[in-house]
């Protein structure tokens, strides 16, 4: 269900995927090898802290073992090989980064207020631990060359997500369906108190809690393989917020359109976010430190997008719009973690790679004036007070620069049913109807959720106002017919409406970015300086180790084989076209000496 919305909407949307991060070596945080200027106090904060995702329970993720054998599916090696980060050995926490523990009050939610034991509390102190992501899960980059690791936070993760949540859900799938595995389960999660009636109460909290993972896989069903370093955020938290409503399976929007992770050092300083600029970063200036209330927005969306909870009630007056929704949300920790990106600077090219040729990237650095810092700033050009990214409509966009459209054009066009939001005013005080497009609904969720955590808005309000920073709460292929022709249309066409186009951003630290293009279509800076039909028709991803000549990773020995074009036909999702802007004109000697240039940024 598809229709497309009005540009004040689209304005107020509050659209994220996760935010934050420092550099180290894999085994010595702090390292000077990729300097950013944290702490160690900031690196475990932005590991480790909570943000209100409640993903299972940690006595479950414990027990739970792999399909088709014993072996733990928690185990470190099984989670790495989904790309997740081990952490630092100095840290000595057993959980890979981007892995949180959330214990919150549940008594009044729906899908993670379970209860599988008698006498199962629910406080503030005593309710069940549950495991969620974070941030840094899809923010923290892992680099390896000839031996060295060393990992940039901020920087875009090579994280599976799409096969991590196929082998958690084929898990539960395989748990719940062996008896033996069941009865090895059962007593694991009911270790000194397994009794039949709470092996009962268990297998009703494990249904309830499969037919939830199982709704949410058919929401976001795609043929499309996002492999490493990819992710439809957007995609996923919009079928969420239909999934809140009460949404059925059928009224699920494919989740279609991956995207690279962005990297954030310097995000604050943008004044729109996301790869389309959907999101204001909107800020209020106390006398000691700065409110960011528009990152509190859009994070927000974020953690209802990847595991958090949110109770949408429908909205019966004036009372229940002060009231807002109940939520797992966690404001204080939201807040904290946004002032430590603050913190945070681009990485800077490490020692232990070849030296930067000085006099190429001189070369480089007068040609990138000249064809590409109208678009990418660079930071003597950036001016205090004024946006330091250029937003590139597609309507304005000639297409041998116009790469793939759909995330874009999908937070434009998908729509579903309201359910409790029926009659609830959306950001731009217009009442929703039976259906509505599902990003006004989840800019209306988002106001509500944070409305409901009005108490902790408060608090972090105060210390903000006297400039003290408190640190987060931590325990530690389609065929002829296009079925979208007339989407495509739309999109292509229609003027004025931010979210129709694609952000150009400073490129401090791009050379820690790979893939390149939004999608992560092309492997390395090299290839993005070659006209499109020159770059790899197809690339595996998923291997760590380094190119510093052509500046990405090595494009063979991933475990995933990312396919850009088929004969003469770029692929849709996966498409490497565009972002010609004069390419094809480039020497070769040009092209080195822009990518020399560019490992200084």
């Amino acid at each position: 269900m598809k229709t497309p919305f009005s540009r004040p909407a689209l304005m107020a949307i509050a659209l994220s995927v996760p935010l934050i991060a420092s550099g180290c070596r894999h085994d010595d945080p702090g390292s000077a090898n990729v300097s950013q200027g944290w702490t160690k106090e900031n690196r475990s904060d932005w590991y480790w802290a909570t943000q209100g995702s409640r993903l299972i329970p940690e006595t479950w993720f414990a027990a739970l073992e792999q399909a088709g054998g014993t072996a733990p599916f928690s185990d470190m090696d099984h989670l790495t090989s989904y790309g997740f980060i081990a952490p630092p050995q100095s840290t000595g926490v057993t959980r890979p980064i981007g892995f949180a523990k959330d214990t919150q009050a549940d008594t009044e939610f729906k899908n993670s207020g379970l209860r599988w034991y008698e006498g199962q509390k629910g406080g503030d102190k005593t309710a069940e631990t549950w495991i969620g992501l974070n941030c840094s899960a899809c923010h923290t980059a892992k680099i390896s060359y000839q031996g060295t690791e060393m990992i940039v936070d901020g920087g875009p993760s090579l994280l599976d997500f799409q096969s991590f949540i196929e082998g958690l859900d084929a898990a539960l799938e395989e748990t719940r369906s062996d008896a033996d595995k069941w009865a090895r389960f059962n007593a694991a999660v009911l270790e000194g108190k397994d009794t039949p009636a709470n092996r009962a109460m268990l297998e009703q909290a494990f249904d309830q809690f499969l037919a939830w993972q199982r709704l949410t896989d058919k929401m976001n069903e795609t043929p499309v393989r996002y492999g490493y370093g990819r992710l439809d955020a957007v995609g996923h938290i919009l079928n969420k917020i239909l999934m809140f409503t009460g949404a059925e399976a059928r009224d699920g929007n494919p989740a279609n359109a991956p995207v690279s992770y962005p990297f954030v050092w310097d995000i604050w300083r943008q004044e729109r976010v996301q790869w389309n600029g959907v999101a204001a970063n909107s800020r209020l200036n106390l006398p000691g430190d700065t409110l960011e209330y528009g990152a509190l927005g859009r994070n927000t969306g974020e953690v209802m997008g990847v595991f958090g909870e949110v109770l949408i009630t429908p909205n019966q007056g004036a009372v229940d719009t002060i009231k807002g929704y109940t939520s797992s949300v966690k404001v204080n920790n939201l807040m904290r973690l946004e002032q430590i990106l603050q913190v945070l600077e681009a990485p800077k090219w490490p020692e232990v790679f070849p030296a930067i040729d000085t006099e190429l990237a001189a070369k480089g650095e007068t040609l990138y004036r000249e064809k590409c810092a109208s678009c990418h700033l660079l930071p003597d050009m950036q001016e205090e007070g004024k946006p330091t990214e250029r937003m590139i409509p597609f309507e304005k966009t000639s297409r041998k620069n116009l790469t793939d459209i759909w995330m874009a054009c999908n937070a434009f066009v998908y729509k579903g049913p309201t359910g409790p939001l029926n009659g609830t005013k959306d950001n731009n005080g217009n009442v929703m109807g039976e259906t509505a497009p599902v990003a006004n609904m989840l800019g209306a969720t988002v106001k509500g959720a944070l409305l409901g955590s009005k108490g902790d808005l408060v608090k972090e309000a105060i210390p903000t106002f006297f400039g003290i920073r408190l640190r987060p709460d931590v325990d530690l292929a389609p065929g002829p017919f296009d079925p979208r022709a007339g989407e495509r249309t739309t999109c292509l066409t229609e003027k004025d409406v931010l979210v129709l186009g694609y952000k150009a951003r400073p490129l401090d630290g791009i050379w820690a970015t790979a893939p390149y293009l939004h999608n992560g279509s092309v492997p390395n800076l090299y290839e993005l300086l070659l006209p499109a039909e020159q770059r790899s028709t197809s690339f595996t991803v998923g291997n760590h180790e380094y190119d510093p000549v052509n500046v990405g990773y090595v494009t063979t020995g991933g475990d995933f084989e990312l396919v850009t074009r088929q004969g003469n036909r770029v692929v849709e999702a996966d498409s490497n076209a565009g972002h010609d802007y004069g390419a094809a004109d480039f020497s070769e000697e040009d092209r080195r000496a822009l990518v020399e240039f560019m490992k200084t940024l």
